[in-house]
């Protein structure tokens, strides 16, 4: 079995983790590598050559990580697992103290759980100035003080939005923005996407689901006063 490993240096402890997970994967026969240019005393290989050998991705860090890596699982078709260093880790879910786990992977003791993306675009003008996938939200917003005037497109209907922003999230995601924005969580296995306003000026504004082959659309109406941001889980 052929394992990425792909830690994110910049936390305290992911380091000694990587290291660790390092350890016990390559005891049980497994050859790992980390991208080029990684500080870590494992065999390198660059990104794109590392995604298309391996058989799994292992994001070392908090769920941020896992999703930075996620896209690239989904394009390479690769399954992928988390060691969280992070705080809430409620995406990468091996803490520390149960590491010893990862022997359960090279004896085929696990199973694949397969997860819904968007597929996420930003036009302007006509012209596209992003094309990508989330896996947990696609997030329209002020990006300030300024509330935005939205509209939301559903199935031919037009929703108005006076908000902060407007999130679009998977089940994945309802544990995420969605949820402190006051949104529903939903198990993973439920495909559907989430409409969650921010901080709406309104008595009636509400998170409402969609079915998960829906095409949406937001709209930014008041381009005189204010800019609209997109951020593509976190980015």
């Amino acid at each position: 079995m052929k394992i990425a490993l792909l830690p994110n240096l910049k936390k305290q402890g992911t380091a000694q983790l990587t290291n660790l997970a390092f350890h016990i994967l390559s005891s049980g026969g497994a050859e790992c590598f980390v991208p080029t240019g990684t500080d870590l005393d494992i065999p390198c290989l660059s990104e794109k050559e590392l995604f298309s050998l391996c058989d799994i991705m292992i994001s070392v860090g908090g769920d941020g990580t896992l999703l930075k890596y996620a896209k690239a699982a989904s394009e390479f078709g690769k399954p992928c697992l988390g060691i969280n260093t992070g705080r809430l880790g409620f995406l990468a879910d091996i803490e520390e103290q149960s590491i010893q786990l990862l022997e359960k992977l090279l004896i085929g003791e696990y199973s694949v759980e397969s997860r819904m993306m968007l597929s996420v675009k930003a036009i302007k003008e006509g012209k596209t100035l992003y094309d990508g996938i989330a896996l947990n939200d696609a997030v329209v917003s002020s990006g300030g003080a300024r509330i935005a005037d939205l509209k939301l497109t559903v199935s031919g209907d037009e929703i108005d939005y006076r908000a902060d922003g407007i999130i679009i999230s998977t089940p994945t995601g309802s544990t995420a923005y969605s949820m402190s924005a006051g949104g529903p969580i939903i198990d993973p296995s439920v495909r559907c996407i989430t409409v969650t306003p921010v901080c709406s000026h309104s008595l009636t504004a509400r998170p409402m689901l969609a079915n998960e082959d829906e095409k949406m659309s937001v709209r930014h109406m008041d381009t005189s006063h204010t800019q609209a941001f997109l951020t593509v889980d976190g980015d």
